[in-house]
């Protein structure tokens, strides 16, 4: 975990230096801290070695910087475009665990793809973050 604390913090700092205000940077902290926990915790169910890319991209406006994060994993197939968010209004005892990490994705990006390519997972999150 300490090398997604790193990289957090990394992206952290890259979207302060880009512009963006402190109530996206943080939203898009969360984001990655999500999508990377997820990848080092599921992707490589046998522990097997595996390989992660990060890459976030950030283009300043005069109003806005539009915010691009985008892992690259060879872990086994998940599409998190596809995974069914759970029923917020069923009681914790009807719940299964996990899936809030998907609700909290979806609620702080404005856009997620997925696809498949040469055995990799290729996930992007993009958002239009207010400036500081």
């Amino acid at each position: 975990m300490q090398g997604v604390i790193q990289e957090v913090q990394a992206i952290e700092t890259f979207l302060r230096d880009a512009g963006c205000g402190a109530k996206s940077v943080h939203q898009m902290t969360v984001v990655a801290e999500e999508v990377l926990s997820n990848i080092l915790r599921d992707a490589w169910p046998d522990r097997a070695p595996g390989q992660c890319v990060v890459d976030v991209e950030a283009t300043r406006t005069d109003d806005v910087v539009h915010v691009c994060l985008r892992t690259a994993d060879d872990g086994i197939a998940f599409d998190p475009t596809a995974a069914e968010a759970p029923d917020l209004e069923a009681s914790l005892e009807e719940r299964s665990i996990g899936g809030l990490g998907i609700v909290f994705i979806r609620a702080m990006t404005d856009a997620q793809t997925y696809r498949r390519s040469d055995g990799r997972n290729i996930f992007e999150v993009r958002k239009i973050c207010s400036l500081t």
